[in-house]
């Protein structure tokens, strides 16, 4: 019997992969100050945009040659795709007006381009906008208009923000902030995302920074940067500080290997490194460790430069080689990169293969790399990485007696009222924060016809689902699942309830917000219900044909299904294999998107088939790996395979434990399986090369430790 990784298969241990891929390998690679281009804003038909009139309106509110005009002007130009499809004009409004009124009252002066890129933004990340600044101005401007500083006010937004919300390991979507309040929990960029919006209610100018990859072990980080008259400094969200720059990860600012940080909309700054629809990402890697200067040059026939050509400088980290930055070659075949102090392997694409090296930047200001791009190289059977050691000043925060004590008692809030429920389900609840009485309402309601289904929908949920959710929608989505399946079986496919609950009922498809997607199509889908299934798979193959999908953008959510059938455009290609799983299993098609297969897999009512979103084959091979126990994906191994230019790791493969150990359904083709040995410093990467055939089993056993 295989059972699955579910803590895998939740996300709950990932860093944030979607964020770090558009951050490093997409944009428009530059190293001088950019403006706002028309070229790098998202523009749709006002016709595919319910919210047109709407953001009209907004900007004929204020006077065109006014700041406010400005401002307004600059928030629409560089709206993300999800924000363009829902934010209304009285939510544009009030981010607006709080936040010039914050700038009219607050005791300190912001320069306008400051104000603009870091102050007046209603986002920090990829969260779902929930409208938030009148409330929290309400609540820290009168705390902060006695600060004697920016600084002072600073700790006192971290005070009030620490005793809202606390770090804890969550799955890998981005809570909005009003949902971070109900939970009082998040990740380090949910503790981020509230704290940038606190202080942005108050006027103070702050932005995100990140390590797309530690060096020296698994996993990533992001924090928090401050303007003052000073110049940026940093500081970590979700804990008490009393100074700047005194935090738990500045003992390892030297090992950092680049630093991002991020500004929407474009500002006129020389640290702009990469740009993108709506956004900029600043090199910040000299403010923390031993900056290299890296030169590259890519040559091919006869050494003629290669223009145009990206080439990735990756690093190790949770079972990959992991990009930490791109470069992309200019008309001379040349292009400049920063980087921290380490041992980086840098690739680009050779034919179907790689043209790759090692880079050691250690105690270097400026190094050179040469590539030819017609000269691919095979990977050797290990790799070496480097990086330094620790500073040697540290700082370990303590928290305060009376922050440990508003943690527990919140810690204890619903407790006594989960008493009765069994223990999955009460483990459940205690994630749910605030809206717990929510659910417990919904879980005691009057028997009905979706009384048996509560549960059953309520775990396949993950712990962001119960924070944005609305239960009392739940029996009526509960019934369209139900009454979905009985029309299928009348059209010919019948499955077990095994199936139905984790791929029919289960309104949780990938990394997209929660939206109530089952109601929402039904109308689009109902007719199609009883009908054969050879039907409705043609049915969504030409509805996901006609979808366009924009440049991708730092800032925004991915879209809700509903979004994408009802607009036409995609924030990514990954929203058609979320649209055509949402469309499939509101027709009562049991379905699951794969994103590292590229497509959609449906059950035919004998065994699961593909439908391709990217044009690549059925995941009908089987991957076996031997050579240990209690062997854990992206921890103890990684899978990859070559794709444009890296060793791009593969992620969210549907990982089982088998009686042997991890057992994988995989496409055929030629793959990569990585295994680390992790000293004090330094990193030994064992690679084997394996290929996948079809209808087959490959076993692949671990290289033993030397």
């Amino acid at each position: 019997m295989l059972r699955r990784y579910t803590d895998l298969m939740n996300t709950r241990h990932l860093p944030k992969l979607c964020i770090l891929l558009l951050v490093i390998l997409w944009g428009c690679a530059t190293r001088q100050p950019v403006t706002d281009s028309k070229s790098t804003l998202i523009a749709i038909p006002a016709a595919a945009n319910p919210k047109a009139a709407e953001h009209a309106a907004f900007a004929q509110a204020y006077a065109e040659d006014s700041q406010k005009g400005r401002a307004a002007l600059f928030l629409l130009e560089n709206l993300p795709l999800a924000d363009r499809l829902s934010m209304t004009e009285a939510e544009l409004r009030e981010n607006l007006e709080y936040a010039f009124l914050a700038r009219q009252t607050m005791p300190w002066e912001i320069p306008w381009d400051i104000f603009l890129h870091y102050v007046l933004p209603h986002r920090a990340s990829q969260e779902p906008f929930q409208p938030h600044r009148a409330v929290l101005f309400r609540e820290l401007a009168p705390l902060c208009t006695k600060a004697g500083s920016m600084e002072e006010a600073l700790a006192i937004v971290g005070k009030w923000c620490a005793q809202k919300a606390e770090y804890r390991p969550t799955s890998r979507r981005d809570l909005g902030v009003n949902s971070i309040l109900e939970a009082g929990y998040g990740r380090c960029e949910e503790t981020n995302i509230l704290f940038l919006a606190a202080a942005r209610a108050v006027g103070l100018p702050v932005r995100q920074a990140m390590v797309p990859w530690w060096q020296q072990a698994d996993g990533n980080h992001a924090w928090v940067e401050a303007w003052t008259p000073d110049g940026w400094q940093f500081l970590e969200s979700g804990t008490e500080f009393s100074a700047l720059n005194q935090t738990w990860f500045a003992a390892q600012a030297p090992r950092m290997p680049k630093v991002a940080a991020h500004a929407f909309g474009h500002p006129s700054d020389s640290a702009v490194y990469r740009t993108g629809p709506g956004f900029a990402l600043l090199d910040n890697t000299e403010g923390y460790a031993l900056a290299t200067k890296v030169r590259l040059r890519v040559t091919g026939e006869e050494s003629e430069p290669v223009p145009g050509l990206d080439v990735i400088f990756s690093m190790y980290s949770m079972g990959g080689l992991r990009p930490v930055t791109k470069a992309v070659t200019n008309g001379d075949g040349e292009a400049m990169v920063t980087l921290g102090p380490g041992i980086f392997f840098v690739s680009c694409a050779a034919d179907d293969a790689l043209a790759w090296t090692m880079l050691d930047t250690r105690d270097l200001e400026t190094t050179y790399v040469n590539l030819q791009a017609t000269d691919p190289r095979p990977l050797p059977a290990s790799l070496e990485f480097s990086y330094p050691g620790p500073a040697v000043d540290t700082f370990n925060a303590t928290l305060s007696p009376e922050l440990k004590r508003i943690r527990e008692e919140r810690a204890r809030r619903w407790e006594p009222l989960l008493r009765d429920l069994s223990g999955p389900m009460r483990e459940r609840l205690l994630l749910a924060g605030e809206r717990t009485a929510q659910w417990l309402r919904l879980l005691h309601q009057p028997a009905g016809p979706s009384t048996p289904w509560i549960e059953p929908l309520i775990k396949g949920l993950d712990d962001k689902d119960l924070l944005q959710a609305e239960p009392e929608t739940l029996t009526s989505d509960i019934a369209l699942a139900v009454q979905a399946r009985e029309a299928a079986a009348k059209g010919g496919l019948s499955y077990d309830d095994e199936l139905f609950e984790r791929f029919v009922l289960s309104p949780r498809i990938h990394l997209e917000p929660w939206s109530p997607w089952r109601a929402q199509l039904w109308t689009w889908l109902e007719n199609f219900a009883d009908q054969p299934l050879e039907k409705k798979i043609r049915l969504v193959q030409a509805r996901i044909s006609t979808l366009q999908t924009l440049p991708p953008a730092l800032f925004g959510p991915p879209l809700t299904p509903s979004q994408v059938h009802a607009g036409g455009f995609c924030a990514s290609d990954k929203d058609k294999g979320v649209l055509a799983t949402a469309a499939l299993r509101t027709m009562g098609v049991a379905a699951r998107y794969q994103p590292d297969f590229g497509g959609v897999e449906y059950f035919d009512g004998k065994a699961w088939q593909f439908l391709e979103i990217e044009p690549r084959p059925k995941a009908d091979g089987t991957l076996r790996i031997l050579g240990g126990t209690n062997l854990q994906p992206l921890r103890d191994f990684g899978v990859a395979r070559l794709e444009d230019g890296y060793v791009m790791a593969l992620d969210d493969l549907p990982w089982q434990e088998g009686p042997s150990g991890p057992t994988c359904a995989m496409q055929p083709g030629e793959y990569l399986l990585l295994t680390p040995e992790r000293t004090d410093n330094g990193t030994t990467v064992r690679i084997q090369l394996f290929k996948v055939k079809a209808t087959k089993s490959t076993y692949v056993r671990l290289t033993p430790k030397p």
